[in-house]
Formats: structure tokens, C-alpha cells, sequence
């Protein structure tokens, strides 16, 4: 079997030549796999960004539920703070009957922004879709945790049903629970708003892309807390 040597450089000029061949095909080797590697963070980056907008616009369609919610909450406490001033008064007021139903729990979740954020693939968005996925997220996880304490809350509240006579530590806690729940209130409005504002500097409005929520019932008609509610 015949062997060849490789042959010797005649010269600078064949050096350079044969210099200049290598770093050109290392070059391009490299500038391909860069290309490649580029396409692939490309591709990437475009799934988790339309995995983490569709949980933003599931969100914000969950917080236009609770919205919609809002004129019977607000109604209700005015009608619960009149009930506690005629006991202060030393009033008989009337008895609260329906209190059931008036909140809604929205099912905000972060876990395909926590996912996306944990994996690295969060890190392949603009600096500003950062910035601003990052501010609805934290709008709605503190939303999330006031609307914890305001299930607490009214499910406290109910105490007062069927109440008729009313004892002190009655009006007080009575008195107690109301300041709670008219300071949960607009923080969750503001919660709501911001969320919007947010989304809107990416284009995102709500939507329930999956349906899978779509047998959820609208808000209560929003009966007076004195009324009692329909039997059957």
C-alpha cells in the first residue's frame, strides 16, 4: 500500500494558501452551526411566546368575569354597611337572607410564564416582552393573593344570615369584616385595570381559547341581601 507524505510548503504564498483554506472552512463550519443554533432558539422562543400570551389572554378573559361581578359587590356592601348603621343606631334592621354567590373565584395561573421563565426560554424574548410579561405577572399574582383574603372574607360575612338579634361582638365583627372588604375591593379593580393596561402594550385582549371554562354562568342577578332567595 502506497503512502503519501505530505507534501513540503514551497513558500509563504503556498502557506498562506493552504492557511487560508482551513480558517475559511473552519469559519463557515462554525457560521453554520451559529445559523443553525439561531433557528433553533428562534423556533423556541416563538412556542413559549405563544404558550405564555395564550395564559395571559385566558387570564385576562378570567379577570373580565370577575369584573363583571363588580356592580353586585358593590351594591351588596352598601347595603350591608346601611344594615350595620341602623344597628348602631339602635335600629332593628332587616334580616340578611342572600349572601350567597357574590364572588367570583378567577383561575389566574403563571405556571407556562414559571415554566418558560425556569427552562431559560423566557430569557430568548425582547427585552420589553420581558418587562412587560413580567409586570402582568406580578399584577396577577398580587391580585390572586387579595382575592384569597376576599374569599375569606365574605365567607365570614355570612355569618350575618338569619341574623336577628344583634349582639356587640355582632356589630363588631360585623364592622371588622365590611372595612376588609371594602379594602379588598379596589384593590382587586386596580389589580383588573392594570392587568388590561398591561396586556394591551403586547395586543393581548382576553379570550378563553380552549373553551374550557365556557359552562361558567354570568354574573348573579344581584338580588337585595334582604331578599330571600328562590326555593328549588
Amino acid at each position: 500500500m502506497d503512502i503519501h507524505k505530505p507534501k513540503p510548503w514551497h513558500g509563504v504564498r503556498e502557506f498562506l494558501k493552504e492557511y487560508a483554506i482551513i480558517v475559511v472552512g473552519v469559519l463557515t463550519a462554525l457560521g453554520a452551526e451559529a445559523v443553525v443554533q439561531a433557528l433553533h432558539e428562534r423556533t423556541i422562543a416563538a412556542e413559549a411566546r405563544e404558550a405564555v400570551k395564550a395564559e395571559v389572554r385566558e387570564n385576562l378573559w378570567w379577570l373580565e368575569r370577575r369584573a363583571a361581578y363588580e356592580p353586585c359587590i358593590r351594591r351588596t356592601l352598601a347595603e350591608l354597611t346601611g344594615i350595620l348603621g341602623q344597628v348602631r343606631r339602635g335600629e332593628k334592621p332587616p334580616v340578611v337572607h342572600n349572601l350567597n354567590g357574590l364572588t367570583f373565584f378567577a383561575k389566574v395561573t403563571a405556571q407556562r410564564w414559571n415554566a418558560n421563565a425556569e427552562a431559560g426560554r423566557a430569557s430568548l424574548f425582547s427585552g420589553n416582552e420581558q418587562r412587560i410579561l413580567g409586570n402582568i405577572y406580578y399584577t396577577t399574582d398580587t391580585y390572586r393573593q387579595w382575592q384569597d383574603q376576599e374569599q375569606t372574607t365574605w365567607a365570614k360575612l355570612a355569618f350575618v344570615q338569619g341574623l336577628e338579634t344583634w349582639s356587640p361582638a355582632d356589630v363588631h365583627d360585623l364592622a371588622v369584616l365590611l372595612g376588609e372588604a371594602h379594602r379588598l375591593d379596589p384593590l382587586q379593580q386596580v389589580a383588573v385595570e392594570r392587568t388590561h393596561q398591561w396586556g394591551r402594550r403586547l395586543a393581548l385582549t382576553a379570550s378563553n381559547p380552549n373553551s374550557v371554562e365556557g359552562g361558567i354562568p354570568g354574573p348573579p342577578s344581584c338580588r337585595p341581601v334582604t331578599e330571600m332567595p328562590p326555593r328549588g
